[in-house]
């Protein structure tokens, strides 16, 4: 947020302001007292209370009935309550005893049981599916499943359906309320009625007799198909393709066409693949399977590879328009991906809040993933990068569409849960990233440092208190386009701000003072270098707008990830005595309170007395060249006041002092006010891109047309590296300053 134009600051610490880089932090619910204590005393026993059958499903059918057909509004979310976290089954369902309704305990995960339910009614829609279930022996009860993506024929649970519970929990819900609640989507399997653990009352009568055939369910399959009951046609060509003999291979590769078209559809991008390239029997009609795979590549960017089927899609059918164009949209991505060399105007033209997602490609070829001196792992440069230059270009593995700073953390949890469901080569990416202080049994890690996915019963484990915990950890929050963003008048509660998971961003490490910069554009993230940064170095940035006091930039990063910052700038800072530290903050304290008064002129001169005590009390030794950024906020006010007087030589003086305090220091020590030729380079914000503005203007006001270009050249460098290209499109130059350029240089 842009605050040099005289604004009261807000409280005696005010954060390094970095515009649309700002993030919103989440936070476990409140979750009372009460309702914990009652958790708590029921937990490990019997339900104090079972409702009878019939007034559990009466009830539950008068909600159907009340829910209707009005209900059109966005599908609510589960909130995830960390605090409040079981692991995943890992184990076999095969190797689990059989667990009864009257046995479950409350707030008690049933490890090494499972449950074999029927629904008895259709489902209730909410923040998950709601239906009554029933077990072998009659007892009924409620049954809530939260994360079932809509590719999962248990995202409709229609009723007869027959499922397994694999070590079920049985959560209070408050009052008599109680329900076996399904948060990991792994947990549950939709059983068919030949499955050893589906007992006999359960099974229809052809399951009993044996009476399938496979051309049956393919027949199933097609209806569902046509009916675009998509996930229950995977189902039925699933169970056709069980009962097929190996002997019928034409009719096999034909279902696993079908199952592979549907699945591209479903965005199960994994199962596309393997089905397509399953189903080619070497036939010319092959050209279809390489491109559901070409296409199912492509939406996991890997693009190399899409290109490749896409290559003997055209061996089999050169004449193929649809092939050529894929194969030249392919080769774009491919390119780009090589050099690194995009059309950011053409994309920033193409966005807009109802379109995002750009087809564009990742550049990542500058950095690499190792190990960290700082933390865990951490990003590096593979060759010297100069200021402003891109260092890399990152397509969001997941980025849903949802600017609401409300609801766009649920938004991507659900997003990020869905995604990892539907492709395990997604889920093991992400399953990499650090999920700060949660741990279970599932998260542990193997000898290289990686975090396994596990597949049990043929299908990923998926965490969802872990993806959660990774999210936490990992996402950024930014407006779907940063140049947009910086405009004075943007607001972030009105324009938005979108949260996305960006694999290779989150790689890098946090600096208060970092090295690089980070901008938006759709779900492109665009990371450039605010130094120069040399081959080898580590590439770091700020994961929240550092607070001025060092006290309060510890009590942050300790609070949000856990961490003790030891960038170059806390490190340097911890050197000045606690004494000092005191007193800069009680300093800042009064220039606080006198910014708030409304008598200018006495605030002008008591804000120069109190900016000077402040500067007075950063030591040499340990401030020489480092930023103060105890000083930003008092300058920028002094700044903002004398360019509203129109005192073009003070506003100089000030914005020279603003830069310096944001670490750079040429411009304060008169040597020139293109402050990114040489190093120290300071931290890069919009409020600097905006001083240098100033710095040009009151320069042309006092005819100084050199000094004026070394400034509009620096506002065009900072803001190329705030909003990620440029630099031509960046600084509007007006045609009344170019026009004050030549008079002044004829003066």
């Amino acid at each position: 947020m842009d605050r040099t134009d005289g604004e009261a600051l807000t409280g005696i610490d005010p954060g390094l302001a970095e515009g649309s880089q700002a993030a919103l932090l989440d936070l476990d619910p409140n979750i009372s007292l009460e309702f914990l204590e009652k958790a708590s005393a029921l937990s490990g026993k019997p339900a104090p209370v079972h409702i009878p059958r019939e007034k559990l499903v009466l009830v539950h059918n008068a909600e159907l009935k009340k829910l209707g057909k009005e209900n059109k509004g966005p599908r609510p979310v589960k909130k995830i309550s960390l605090s409040l976290a079981y692991p995943p089954s890992t184990k076999p369902i095969l190797s689990l005893e059989k667990l009864y309704l009257k046995d479950l305990l409350v707030e008690v995960h049933h490890e090494g049981k499972v449950l074999v339910l029927r629904t008895i009614t259709e489902h209730y829609p909410g923040a998950g599916i709601v239906a009554i279930v029933e077990d072998e022996m009659g007892d009924a009860d409620k049954l809530a499943i939260y994360n079932q993506n809509e590719a999962s024929t248990l995202s409709v649970l229609p009723e007869g359906s027959v499922v397994a519970i694999k070590e079920p929990y049985y959560q209070f819900n408050g009052d008599e309320d109680f329900m076996i609640c399904v948060d990991h989507p792994s947990d549950i399997v939709m059983l068919d009625g030949r499955h050893s653990l589906v007992p006999e009352c359960f099974r229809r009568k052809n399951e009993r007799d044996g009476e399938e055939a496979s051309s049956v369910w393919v027949g199933k399959g097609d209806k569902s198909f046509i009916g675009r009951e998509l996930p229950e046609a995977v189902r039925c060509y699933s169970r056709a393709l069980d009962l097929m003999s190996k002997g019928d291979e034409a009719a096999i590769m034909s279902v696993l066409g079908k199952r592979a078209r549907i699945n591209l559809s479903l965005k199960c991008y994994d199962d596309a693949i393997a089905d397509a390239l399953a189903s080619r029997n070497g036939s010319k009609n092959d050209w279809k399977a390489y491109l559901v795979a070409a296409k199912s590549c492509y939406q996991l960017q890997r693009y190399e590879e899409s290109l490749r089927h896409l290559e003997s899609a055209l061996a089999k059918s050169p004449s193929e328009a649809v092939l050529q164009k894929e194969r030249e949209r392919c080769q774009a991505r491919c390119q780009e991906a090589e050099d690194g060399k995009f059309d950011f105007r053409a994309l920033s033209a193409a966005v807009n809040r109802r379109n995002v997602h750009l087809d564009a490609a990742s550049f990542v070829r500058k950095t690499e993933v190792r190990d960290s001196a700082i933390h865990g792992r951490g990003l590096f440069a593979t060759r010297n990068i100069a200021a402003g230059e891109l260092i890399f270009c990152e397509k969001a593995a997941c980025l849903p569409n949802e600017y609401n700073v409300k609801h766009n953390g649920a938004a991507l949890y659900v997003k990020l849960v869905e995604a990892c469901s539907s492709n395990p080569s997604l889920h093991r990416e992400v399953l990499q990233l650090h999920s700060g202080s949660y741990n279970t049994s599932s998260s542990s890690r193997n000898d290289h440092g990686r975090r396994p996915l596990d597949v049990v019963d043929g299908a990923p484990v998926v965490d969802v208190f872990l993806l959660e915990a990774i999210r936490r950890a990992n996402c950024f929050m930014g407006p779907h386009d940063s140049t947009a963003a910086a405009r004075p008048d943007c607001s972030m509660e009105r324009d938005g701000m979108a949260r996305g998971m960006w694999p290779r961003a989150a790689r890098a490490n946090h600096a208060c003072w970092p090295n690089s910069s980070r901008a938006f554009l759709g779900d492109m993230l665009l990371s450039l270098a605010a130094a120069p940064i040399r081959a080898g170095d580590e590439i770091t940035h700020v994961y929240l707008p550092p607070r001025a006091l060092p006290e309060s930039r510890a009590r942050q990063f300790l609070a949000s990830w856990g961490f003790a910052c030891g960038c170059r700038l806390c490190t340097a800072e911890a050197e000045s005595p606690a004494s000092q530290h005191r007193r800069r903050r009680d300093v800042l304290e009064e220039v606080s309170a006198v910014i708030r008064k409304q008598e200018e002129k006495e605030n002008l001169k008591k804000n120069r007395r109190l900016t000077r005590k402040l500067e007075e009390l950063h030591e040499e030794a340990v401030y020489g060249t480092l930023p103060r950024l105890v000083l930003v906020w008092p300058t920028m006010w002094l700044l903002a006041a004398y360019r509203a007087m129109r005192n073009h030589a003070k506003t100089l003086k000030w914005a020279a002092q603003v830069l310096r305090n944001f670490g750079f220091l040429q411009a304060a020590a008169g040597e020139s006010w293109y402050v990114f030729e040489q190093e120290p380079v300071g931290i890069t914000t919009f409020e600097v891109a905006k001083t240098l503005r100033h710095a040009r203007d009151a320069n042309l006001a006092l005819g100084r047309s050199k000094e004026a270009r070394q400034c509009d050249d620096a506002a065009k460098m900072a803001w190329r590296i705030l909003v990620g290209f440029g630099p031509e499109a960046e600084v509007q130059t007006s045609d009344w300053i170019r026009d004050e350029y030549k008079v002044a240089a004829g003066k």
